[in-house]
């Protein structure tokens, strides 16, 4: 049982890695095309939805929201980078 719930988890990682890398490189291809378009990324993200013409992160997805900010902040701090 002990290693289904393992393989689960990796498999879950992989998928959530394969989407992340799917919705980075979407962005990257709108800039190419569009290369004298400038807009803001700010606000958006992966795990976020459109609800009423306003972008949301759902529930279940804010604990890991919080998590990913703390993260990049460490990382910024170990890189001499200010916040």
């Amino acid at each position: 049982r002990a290693q289904l719930v393992e393989r689960i988890q990796q498999l879950g990682e992989g998928v959530f890695k394969a989407a992340q890398h799917s919705w980075e490189n979407a962005l990257v291809q709108i800039k190419i095309v569009n290369p004298g378009l400038e807009f803001s990324t700010e606000g958006m993200g992966m795990p976020r939805k459109v609800v009423d013409r306003q972008i949301i992160i759902p529930d279940q997805y804010q604990q890991m929201e919080l998590d990913d900010e703390e993260e990049n902040e460490a990382e910024e701090g170990d890189n001499g980078e200010d916040a």
